[in-house]
């Protein structure tokens, strides 16, 4: 599998925390369900985490991340 560019900014994120989980140093949780910011259906996506308890990493499309802790998200 290449990582080429033809990868959306979020599975490029993914990638590199599973490479860090392997070596034990992920920033992010476990559950972490990865998106893209921009993309259409990214507040759908985020409510149905959300109601998962799952944690959000937003990846926008120059790759910088925020986080949102499943507990955060609770109303």
């Amino acid at each position: 599998m290449s990582k080429g560019k033809d990868k959306s900014p979020a599975a490029r994120v993914m990638d590199e925390a599973i490479e860090l989980a392997i070596e034990e140093r992920s920033p992010y949780p476990d559950t972490a369900t990865f998106l893209d910011a921009d993309e259409p259906t990214v507040g759908a996506e985020i409510s149905q985490a959300a109601d998962e308890g799952r944690a959000i990493v937003l990846v926008s499309a120059d790759g910088s991340t925020r986080t949102l802790l499943p507990e955060l998200l609770r109303h």
